[in-house]
C-alpha cells in the first residue's frame, strides 16, 4: 500500500543567494552553474512549454467544434480553463468510503429494481448478463419460483431456527458447506471437500450471483449438501418429490463442470457452433446416448434393453476407462435428432447441456427434482412442448429384467416399454420433432438454463430462505472470506488444531 504524507517545508526550501552554490538546494553542489542544475531547469522550462502548448490546443479546439467563436466566447473559454488550472480549485483525493460522494449515492449504494417500466416477457435481454435486478428476472423467468415457494412455505410452518441449522449442519455426513452472507459478501463457515471440485464450483457460482447484484442481499446462514441427493434443512442439488424441507439451489456446472464437459458460457458457444454448423438436415435421425452402467443402473439397463435391434437406435453404454476416441463432447451430443434421457444416482447432470440442443429429449417423468425441471411440458397436444415422456406401460406388461446394482436381486422394470411406438411417431411427423426441438432451445437454451437465470435463481432464493431465517446473522470471527479462503486452496476448514 502506498502511504501519503506531507512533505516537510524544509526539504522544499530553495537555495538562498548566501548559501554556497556548491551545497545548497535539494540536490548536493547544485549551484547556478552545476550541470545538474541546468539539467533540471532545462526540464522545467519543457514542462511549462508543454503544459501552454496543451492549454492553447484545447482553447483552440473548443472555439472551432464549440459555441462559436466570437470574442466574448473566447474571453469566456478562456477564464473557464484558466480556472481549472487554479491550484484553489482541485480537490484532495479523499481516502474514506463515501467521502467526496453526493448524499444519495453515498447513503444507499444499491439500486431498489431496474426502474424500468416497460418490462415484459418478450423484452430482449443478455443471457449472459449476471447483473439482471429482481423485477427483470421475475418477468424475464416467469414460473422458475415455484420451488423457492414451496420452500418458503414449509418453513413458514416449520421455523427455521438457530438450533436447526446447528442439527442441519452437524449431521457429519451430508454437509460439505456451511456459508454466511454479509453485507453482499460471501463467507466460508465450514468447507468439507466432496467428490470431483463441486465444492470449489458450488461456491465459486454462489459467490458469482452475490458480487454482480446490483440490489441489497439479506444476511443469511446455512449449510449446503453436495451429494446426489438432498438433505434435511440444507441447500441441494436435487430432492425426491416427497422431500418438501429441502431447499433447491443450481447445479454446481452453471459454472463449470470441470471433469467432464468444462466452463458452461464454452460450452454453450461450443454448441451454438456445432448448431450452426449442420442444421436441423444436418442432424442424424436415430436416438443418442452414451452413459455409464455404474450410476442409475436398473434405468439405464432398461433404456439399452428397449432400443437395442432398432434403426433408429444410437443407444450404447460407455466405459470411461476404455477408447477415449468412444466419447462423444457434450457439444457433439447436438449432430442427433433424438436424445435419450435416463437418470443417474439421482439427478443426471447432463439435462442442461441437452436442451442446449435443437434436438428432442426423450425421457419419463423424473424421479428426482431439480431447481427448474417443473417447467417441463410433455403435453403432446401443446403447441409448446419442449420434452418427450415415454408414457406408463398397461397393466399387466412383463418388462425387462433390471439389477439396481450387484447384489440386488432381479427385478422387472417398464419404465421404457414403450420407446419404441414413441420413436416412430416422431421419425413420421417431423415437423412435430421439429417444433418440439425449436421450443427447447428457445425455452431452455435462451431463457430458463442460462448464466443469467441462475444467478437470478441464486439471488431469489436468498431471499426466499431469509424470510424463514429465525435468527440473527453475523460475523463471528470463524468465518473466512470466500476470496481468501479461494486464494488459499480451498482448504479444510475450519483449520484442524495442530496436535
Amino acid at each position: 500500500m502506498v502511504t501519503y504524507s506531507r512533505v516537510n517545508s524544509s526539504e522544499t526550501s530553495l537555495p538562498t543567494t548566501s548559501a554556497p552554490s556548491t551545497s545548497s538546494g535539494p540536490f548536493p553542489g547544485s549551484g547556478p552553474k552545476n550541470p545538474l542544475h541546468r539539467l533540471v531547469r532545462r526540464a522545467r522550462q519543457r514542462w511549462v512549454t508543454t503544459l501552454l502548448a496543451l492549454f492553447m490546443f484545447l482553447v483552440v479546439l473548443n472555439l472551432v467544434f464549440g459555441d462559436g467563436g466570437s470574442i466574448g466566447s473566447i474571453g469566456s473559454t478562456a477564464k473557464g480553463y484558466a480556472k481549472l488550472l487554479t491550484p484553489s480549485t482541485w480537490r484532495k483525493p479523499n481516502a474514506y468510503a463515501g467521502e467526496g460522494l453526493s448524499p444519495v449515492a453515498s447513503s444507499n449504494v444499491w439500486v431498489n429494481g431496474s426502474g424500468r417500466n416497460d418490462l415484459h416477457y418478450d423484452s430482449p435481454f443478455n443471457r449472459d448478463d449476471l447483473t439482471l435486478t429482481e423485477d427483470e428476472c421475475d418477468v424475464i423467468f416467469p414460473g422458475l419460483w415455484k420451488d423457492i415457494d414451496r420452500s418458503v412455505d414449509y418453513y413458514t410452518k416449520h421455523p427455521f431456527t438457530k438450533e436447526y441449522l446447528e442439527s442441519s449442519c452437524d449431521d457429519n455426513e451430508f454437509s460439505q458447506l456451511r456459508v454466511v452472507i454479509f453485507d453482499n459478501r460471501l463467507y466460508v463457515k465450514m468447507y468439507k471437500q466432496s467428490d470431483f471440485t463441486r465444492t470449489q464450483t458450488t461456491l465459486a457460482l454462489l459467490h458469482q450471483s452475490i458480487v454482480t447484484s446490483r440490489e441489497r442481499l439479506p444476511n443469511v446462514e446455512f449449510c449446503m449438501d453436495l451429494q446426489d441427493w438432498g438433505h434435511p434443512g440444507k441447500f441441494s442439488l436435487d430432492r425426491a418429490p416427497d422431500q418438501q424441507d429441502v431447499w433447491l439451489m443450481p447445479d454446481y456446472a452453471f459454472y463449470t463442470w470441470k471433469e467432464h464437459v468444462g466452463a458452461y458460457k464454452e460450452f454453450r458457444e461450443a454448441s451454438e457452433r456445432v448448431e450452426k454448423e449442420i442444421g436441423w438436415e444436418g442432424k442424424k435421425n436415430k436416438l443418442f446416448w452414451r452413459g455409464s452402467m455404474k450410476v442409475g443402473r436398473a434405468d439405464r439397463e432398461a433404456l439399452v434393453a428397449a432400443a437395442s435391434g432398432h434403426d433408429w437406435s444410437d443407444v450404447l453404454p460407455l466405459d470411461w476407462t476404455g477408447d477415449r476416441h468412444e466419447w462423444v463432447s457434450m457439444a457433439d451430443h447436438c449432430r442427433w435428432k433424438f436424445h435419450g434421457f435416463p437418470e443417474g444416482n439421482s439427478y443426471s447432470g447432463r439435462l442442461r447441456y441437452l436442451q442446449h440442443c435443437r434436438s428432442v429429449i426423450v425421457t419419463h417423468e423424473p424421479r428426482w427434482i431439480q431447481h427448474w425441471t417443473h417447467l417441463y411440458n410433455a403435453n403432446t397436444s401443446s403447441p409448446d412442448q419442449n420434452i418427450v415422456f415415454v408414457p406408463p406401460a398397461p397393466p399387466g406388461t412383463e418388462g425387462t429384467p433390471v439389477k439396481d446394482d450387484d447384489n440386488a436381486k432381479v427385478r422387472y422394470d417398464t419404465t421404457w416399454t414403450r420407446l419404441p411406438e414413441v420413436m416412430e411417431e416422431l421419425l413420421h411427423d417431423d415437423a412435430k420433432t421439429k417444433r418440439i426441438a425449436d421450443n427447447q432451445v428457445a425455452f431452455f437454451r435462451e431463457r430458463y438454463v442460462s448464466p443469467a437465470s441462475a444467478a437470478c435463481y441464486w439471488r431469489k432464493a436468498l431471499k426466499g430462505f431469509a424470510k424463514t431465517q429465525r435468527f440473527t446473522v453475523d460475523l463471528s470471527g470463524k468465518e473466512i472470506s470466500y476470496e481468501d479462503h479461494m486464494l488459499r486452496g480451498f482448504p479444510l476448514w475450519p483449520e484442524p488444531v495442530p496436535q
